[in-house]
């Protein structure tokens, strides 16, 4: 590589090509690496289809991306693989150059890729891919395969667990995979998003399965945001939808047949649904009306499965939830038509009440609690 007897011009010619030269062997070797670690479990890692002409169109720097998730290339590999690649950019005829470089530096340049890219060197660390998919498929964990893998994603880099959680939120709303694979990658995910969060690719994902209308992954991407008390994450509109299904399903039950039985999974969904994120607006009517309905039973009697649900979620009303309650009696609604007509709907209601935090209570509705925390202790006192 010296430049000894040559004309400076030649030298830089030289240089110029034998930077363009190794970068382009560089990138051929990844695309490889990446051929070679089997391109359908990379399209299952990433949910996006995959196939060699488009590798051979992703751009240079997707590419290092990519090698680092699959821990094809080390940390350390792919940020000198990246100032290499700044470097044949500015430095080349690649692109209009901003200098030149000396014998020195090309020699550098070429010595960074050999090692990072080139060369047939082990990457220490990370996660075997084709092993972790193989696990969670091949039927629910035993304690020894959960504390396995859940050391190592925790030992592993963050690119790749960044690739890995957005893997097991892809996995998890797989409708094609039983129930035992969602729950292995419910039991990684925490593990994989303890070190640096939750990636924003996972919000990508779960709009683009509403974009794309594939609605059984959208809603199994819904579940996975409840689990997760991630529902935060999501818009308002998202939010609405989730509050206001469960409630349609809550209702259902409790108006179908055998409904003191049924109830209780129902409740327990939506109580775990505004335990992880507030109530939107547009909804928290419906909300309100639904919970309280359910509590108050029917002339029959209640299910008392479900009444510590709809207890823990009365309690915890905001002051606008407590004067929409307090609002019911008096409204043309199914919780508003029971207190009307039966006297055991009207007493649970008056205890309802008195699940209420007389401190939180608007000013402008004292008198309206007041009354009906006097009739429930009527009501107590008649026992």
């Amino acid at each position: 590589m010296s430049a000894v007897g040559l004309s400076q011009g030649h030298a830089l010619w030289v240089f110029d090509s034998a930077i363009n030269y190794v970068w382009n062997s560089t990138v051929v070797e990844l695309r490889q690496k990446v051929i070679r670690f089997g391109l359908p479990i990379v399209a299952q890692l990433t949910g996006k289809a995959i196939d060699e002409s488009k590798l051979l169109e992703m751009m240079d720097h997707e590419l290092l991306k990519l090698s680092l998730e699959l821990n094809l290339i080390t940390e350390e590999g792919y940020f000198k693989l990246d100032q290499c690649r700044a470097i044949r950019n500015s430095f080349s005829a690649a692109h209009p150059a901003m200098g030149a470089l000396d014998e020195d530096e090309v020699v550098n340049f070429i010595s960074r890729c050999a090692r990072s890219a080139l060369s047939d060197v082990n990457v220490p660390a990370g996660v075997n891919f084709s092993d972790l998919i193989i696990a969670i498929k091949n039927g629910p964990f035993n304690p020894d395969q959960s504390s396995y893998w859940t050391a190592a994603i925790k030992g592993t880099h963050t690119a790749q667990r960044e690739l890995i959680s957005t893997a097991l939120h892809g996995m998890y709303c797989d409708e094609t995979l039983g129930q035992s694979a969602r729950n292995n990658c419910a039991t990684l995910f925490p593990p994989s998003v303890e070190l640096d969060g939750v990636p924003a690719k996972i919000i990508d994902q779960h709009q683009a399965y509403i974009g794309k209308g594939e609605e059984a992954k959208a809603a199994a991407s819904r579940d996975f945001f409840t689990k997760f008390n991630m529902l935060g994450m999501l818009s308002e509109a998202e939010r609405h939808t989730i509050v206001s299904t469960a409630c349609d399903r809550l209702n259902a039950a409790h108006q179908g047949m055998n409904n003191f039985y049924n109830e209780p999974p129902f409740a327990a969904r939506l109580h775990e649904i505004v335990g992880a994120s507030n109530v939107p607006e547009t909804v928290r009517w419906k909300f309100v009306e639904t919970v309280v309905s359910c509590a108050m039973g029917n002339q029959y009697g209640v299910s008392w499965a479900a009444a510590s649900h709809y207890q823990a979620m009365i309690k915890d009303f905001s002051p606008r939830a407590m004067e929409m309650m307090l609002s019911i009696p008096g409204s043309k609604t199914l919780a508003g038509n029971k207190i009307a007509s039966y006297s055991a709907c009207r007493k649970r209601f008056a205890e309802l009440v008195s699940l209420l935090s007389g401190a939180n209570i608007p000013t402008a509705l004292q008198a309206n609690y007041s009354a009906w925390m006097a009739e429930h202790a009527k009501n107590v006192e008649a026992v």
